[in-house]
């Protein structure tokens, strides 16, 4: 009796894809929601009650901050894992997308150009308000799936262009080492 090969089953494999809105969030608001909030409740806290509750106040309002922060995180991130061929997209727990890897088109760019508003350079805050001007135009860009004649978007914010393509190529080279090939790059001749 001859021996026969078994098939090869290949493990999970997973790619993190992290697309939040962290190029949009400045430091400052970081620091004030990190520092400055727990802070200004527990002073609240103390004056109006007791330095107990100030106490109380810090530390709940600072773990709610760090909760919050998390949970921002955690809705920017998008977990790609191919499993038996099949190509299945989740965005934090929820699914968006399961499909043949060999029913998968393309992956592209959505692009989208936005001039956004810029605030003037005075040291005052309601005159760099008043002083807003309209900047130049600039690329924002998503991420889309496209295959089996529909399209799948991997987030629903456009985030910068650069950010954008940065992770299409990781997921690209994702993709084509689990056996991924574009449909453009498909011979029509096998296929037929």
């Amino acid at each position: 009796m001859y021996r026969e090969s078994a098939a090869v089953v290949r493990p999970r494999s997973e790619l993190v894809v992290t697309l939040s809105a962290q190029d949009r969030q400045a430091s400052a608001t970081a620091l004030f929601q990190l520092f400055t909030a727990p802070l200004m409740v527990a002073v609240l806290l103390s004056v109006i009650l007791s330095p107990t509750a100030g106490l109380l106040g810090l530390v709940a309002t600072g773990a709610f901050v760090v909760w919050m922060w998390r949970r921002r995180g955690q809705a920017g991130r998008i977990v790609m894992a191919v499993e038996s061929g099949d190509l299945i997209v989740q965005a934090g727990r929820r699914p968006l997308a399961r499909m043949r890897l060999e029913d998968l088109e393309d992956v592209a760019l959505d692009l989208k150009a936005i001039r956004p508003v810029q605030e003037g350079s005075s040291a005052i805050p309601a005159v760099r308000f008043l002083e807003s001007k309209v900047g130049p135009e600039i690329d924002v860009a998503r991420i889309v799936l496209v295959g089996g004649g529909s399209s799948v978007r991997l987030h629903e914010s456009h985030v910068a262009h650069m950010t954008a393509t940065e992770w299409l190529g990781k997921i690209r080279v994702f993709l084509r080492k689990n056996g991924w090939v574009p449909l453009d790059e498909t011979d029509p001749k096998s296929a037929g």
